[in-house]
């Protein structure tokens, strides 16, 4: 396995990852993680703009040729009533290609952001996931990570 940084070519691999997650979390909350109906065409949008961003902090993870894990991670505005010692990054994208390679794939993708965001003097990160995502949420509890914050929702 390779850990590179990413590339806009790596794109649409890294938008049919985040596919297949969706179709996944929308079985855990049906209403909040929704897929919407264009979500590949607005993802490959985004992603495309992200990638591009110098700023940000992106790799993926490639086995024999083909992309089986990517990471994202930016800036993200700390609340100012908190004071976490320095800039946060939000990593909203983080996904591998099945649920049993959260710890190899998942791993070195986490460590080679961790060594970046460092380098450039973040004072922490913010991981995205589903309640539901048991394999993730473990895979992050091992990985040193804390719960900080959960949301509550309903339909309306």
């Amino acid at each position: 396995m390779q850990i590179r940084r990413v590339t806009s070519a790596d794109a649409m691999s890294c938008v049919k990852l985040a596919e297949a997650r969706r179709v996944e979390y929308q079985n855990y909350e049906a209403t909040f993680w929704k897929k919407a109906e264009n979500s590949a065409i607005s993802t490959l949008r985004w992603f495309e703009t992200l990638f591009s961003d110098d700023q940000n902090v992106a790799y993926v993870a490639i086995d024999d040729a083909v992309v089986v894990g990517f990471i994202i991670a930016r800036e993200f505005p700390t609340p100012p009533v908190y004071d976490p010692g320095g800039a946060t990054a939000l990593i909203d994208d983080f996904c591998v290609a099945s649920k049993n390679r959260w710890k190899d794939i998942g791993a070195a993708l986490l460590q080679e952001t961790k060594l970046e965001l460092c380098r450039r003097g973040f004072a922490q990160i913010v991981v995205v996931g589903a309640a539901k995502d048991l394999a993730k949420t473990e895979f992050l509890n091992e990985t040193g990570l804390s719960l900080a914050s959960t949301w509550w929702t309903t339909a309306l």
